[in-house]
């Protein structure tokens, strides 16, 4: 469960029309395209109204203009909150959409409401979900076929995954033939309100020496967040119309030994790695994900960091290369957190420096 809660923090079979159908190309020679963003102003919104507004469409923004309100003062704005039920997209109604994009609620009842009450004024609807709606992460290369949760009598029993699941669903019933929905992992780069990722990049920055995630043979996967906002203007333009896994940070997988690399020749750091053996780490009551952020074990959730890219790969669509995710992330920790921050004191987030210290030594010592 841990790690569908993670998700929550930080996304059937499908066709793909031809490339020459474009909801935003087909309507440019008579009129703008006009794009509704539900959200916008927070993470993953941002990334995608970046993406979208260099198409030359339209941009509306819908939320309660509380989140970064002064973030993209050159598109127009509509103030309203969607816990306020179907009345709130009564003033979205007014007006025909090309595209709505619906950015990562946790509730399906938003997506219920907000698919209902645009059905007959969107032409396509763009819902970002995750692949927390898999059911089984035990299983290697799960892909857009695969099985989801069921979903348990009781609403009341629903989590994160059971949500995400049922609000495809609404999607792919209300809008046949014109919806795409994102599966993505783990979202990373800028923005992110996550330390996750950030973790391992600032302590290679800052330490001497650093306790890996385990023997550094475990997969890892992560989307960066811009990725997610160019592939869904992609699908605007390119009429990619179904489900799909949105996964990275690149084509062929990747593992943690050689993500702490890459990122050590970016930072230009010489830091020692030690990768101690999972029992050692039982021993001393260390936990994946939580006190070594990120790490999804082979021996826990054999498929969580290795799901199936492979109908991205054949869209030949350009995942941005780690380094770049690696420079954004620690430019927005700049931003964010100017006098930096002690892991594993302030927050949830990974080792204090002297327990890790002391790991260590007891690893050397073994």
């Amino acid at each position: 469960m841990k790690r569908r809660t993670f998700l929550q923090k930080a996304g059937i079979g499908s066709l793909v029309l031809p490339t020459t159908i474009s909801t935003l190309g087909a309507c440019q020679s008579s009129r703008t395209p006009q794009v509704l963003i539900l959200g916008g102003t927070y993470f993953v919104g941002p990334a995608v109204v970046q993406a979208i507004q260099e198409t030359g469409a339209e941009i509306t923004l819908f939320n309660r203009g509380k989140t970064n309100p002064n973030l993209f003062p050159q598109h127009h704005h509509i103030i309203g909150d969607r816990l306020d039920g179907i009345a709130a997209y009564a003033p979205l109604q007014e007006k025909e959409w090309d595209v709505v994009v619906d950015v990562w609620p946790e509730d399906s009842t938003l997506v219920d409401q907000a698919t209902q009450s645009l059905q007959q004024s969107t032409k396509h609807y763009v819902f970002i979900s995750s692949i927390a709606v898999y059911s089984n992460f035990q299983e290697v290369g799960l892909h857009e076929e695969s099985a989801v949760v069921a979903l348990p009598d009781s609403k009341g029993d629903w989590y994160y995954s059971a949500h995400k699941a049922f609000a495809e669903q609404l999607v792919r019933d209300r809008f046949p033939g014109r919806h795409t929905i994102l599966r993505p992992g783990p979202i990373k780069g800028w923005r992110d309100p996550e330390l996750d990722l950030l973790y391992w990049l600032v302590k290679l920055r800052g330490q001497a020496e650093l306790l890996g995630p385990g023997t550094g043979n475990d997969p890892l996967q992560f989307v960066d967040v811009k990725d997610v906002g160019r592939f869904v203007a992609e699908a605007i333009d390119r009429k990619w119309i179904g489900t799909y896994n949105t996964t990275g940070p690149r084509i062929e997988p990747l593992l943690w030994s050689e993500f702490l690399q890459i990122a050590k020749q970016h930072l230009g750091v010489e830091t020692k790695m030690y990768w101690p053996s999972e029992d050692f780490l039982r021993e001393q009551q260390i936990r994946s994900f939580t006190d070594l952020p990120l790490w999804a074990p082979l021996s826990e959730d054999r498929g969580f960091m290795q799901i199936s890219n492979d109908k991205l790969h054949s869209l030949s669509f350009e995942l941005r290369p780690v380094q770049n995710t690696i420079a954004d992330c620690l430019a927005w920790f700049a931003e964010s957190h100017p006098d930096g921050i002690k892991f594993g004191a302030s927050n949830s987030t990974g080792l204090a420096s002297e327990k890790e210290q002391t790991l260590i030594q007891l690893w050397k010592a073994t």
